[in-house]
């Protein structure tokens, strides 16, 4: 439940007879339902149209948002209290809605698990019902700042939900497998010894997916035998039949690239 403290004194019109109480106009109490709306999801709201109220306690209006895929969202205003020259309303969503905040958390830890990438944020903007089936779309950004579409669709109210990046792609454990056979390759290139630690025939860490769209890269780093490393640079060539091609090289020496493919990522 969320409240919003107006002035009175500034929003009173014509009352309701000589003895009724004052009004306050529609347009007003949608200046302040818009905060409201915005504070809950993130974004106003396209349309936004409320009705009066009365200044008594009590007393109701209703509202109805309308957001940029055309759903109408109704609300509720209701006076709690009438503090002299103010106003305290209560202003609640007819319907009930998932929380953003448990939303953008629930969809980094399960990118995390899923895909082996890391996070900085996940931006869900506008509203989504807390029901089964419900749908919405959200933006979850990895460390390199590159931007993935994701669908978040609730399967149930115990928590359970389906998330899905609209993309194809390779998860950052993918692409890190394939730099860590460059790792090796490269290594047997340098005539370089593993000495006795499997180990050291070559690693790979890769902090990043891959998108499977053509002129899309990531870097990732290569540990070689000797325990050295190197700037890789993996980039994505298209996307056929499924399968992500790609090319990767050293960075500081491409001529040293290879290439193949890979089927995509669950996404």
């Amino acid at each position: 439940m969320r409240r919003c403290v107006i002035a009175l004194s500034a929003l009173l019109v014509a009352g309701c007879g000589m003895f009724g109480p004052d009004t306050v106009s529609g347009d007003d109490v949608a200046s302040k339902v818009r905060v409201y709306y915005k504070s809950v999801a993130g974004i106003d709201p396209v349309w936004l149209t409320c009705g009066s109220v009365d200044a008594e306690v009590g007393a109701e209006a209703t509202c109805t948002a309308t957001d940029a895929q055309g759903q109408k969202w109704p609300m509720t205003v209701r006076v709690e209290k009438v503090d002299g020259a103010e106003l305290v309303y209560d202003i609640r969503f007819d319907d009930e809605l998932s929380d953003n905040r448990a939303v953008q958390g629930g969809i980094a830890l399960a990118l995390k698990s899923k895909t082996g990438s890391d996070f900085q944020s996940v931006r869900c903007t506008g509203l989504q019902k807390y029901a089964i089936n419900a749908t919405r779309m959200c933006t979850a950004t990895e460390t390199n700042g590159s931007q993935w579409e994701v669908e978040y669709y609730l399967t149930n109210l115990n928590g359970g939900a389906s998330i899905t990046l609209q993309d194809p792609l390779l998860y950052a454990s993918s692409v890190q497998s394939m730099v860590r056979t460059l790792a090796w390759d490269l290594s047997s290139h340098y005539g370089l010894s593993s000495g006795m630690f499997s180990f050291a025939q070559g690693s790979a860490a890769c902090p990043n997916m891959l998108r499977g769209k053509a002129g899309e890269s990531v870097h990732c780093t290569a540990t070689l035998a000797d325990r050295s490393t190197t700037d890789i640079t993996v980039n994505a060539t298209k996307f056929e039949d499924g399968k992500v091609y790609f090319q990767m090289y050293p960075t500081n020496d491409p001529s040293l690239s290879q290439g193949g493919w890979r089927l995509a990522d669950p996404s």
